[in-house]
């Protein structure tokens, strides 16, 4: 059974099947290791810098978007960063004049302040921040291969 999940509102489609990687999925994998879509360790995880939930916000920057402190709650969690996301996709398509791939969403989310010095270009990122962006864009591009059904054998 396929489900359709429309992300962000500049038309990021994110297509899942069981066992297969969202956007949403993807980048709480990469900041806390969660595997699941469900309440898990990884909703407890507290970074370094003092990041919050399995996405790993900036507090100040959760309450700019919620009153809410539930960090550990999935939903709660992905509204406030789906939020997040779609801001920064917003302003990188104004100033690029085209929407972000899952490469630039990655470091839009993970070193915003950093992309923008860099001009919005991949090549001029701190390969420390471009690796993991291209860990994160290979699994969203999983999810979408694994979408894919096989041709028949002829």
């Amino acid at each position: 059974m396929k489900r359709l999940v429309l992300f962000l509102s500049i038309g990021i489609l994110a297509v899942s099947e069981a066992g297969a990687l969202t956007v949403r999925e993807a980048l709480a994998m990469v900041e806390t290791g969660a595997e699941r879509p469900t309440r898990c360790a990884a909703d407890s995880v507290i970074g370094g810098s003092g990041e919050v939930s399995r996405f790993q916000i900036m507090p100040d920057v959760w309450r700019g978007y919620t009153k809410s402190d539930g960090y550990d709650d999935p939903e709660t969690a992905w509204k406030v960063a789906r939020q997040i996301l779609d801001e920064r996709a917003k302003w990188f398509q104004r100033v690029t004049g085209r929407e972000p791939n899952k490469t630039e969403l990655y470091v839009l989310w993970n070193k915003p302040g950093h992309f923008e010095s860099a001009g919005f270009v991949l090549s001029r990122v701190k390969p420390l921040y471009r690796e993991r962006a291209e860990r994160f864009s290979n699994l969203c591009h999983l999810q979408a291969t694994s979408t894919r059904k096989p041709k028949p054998a002829i």
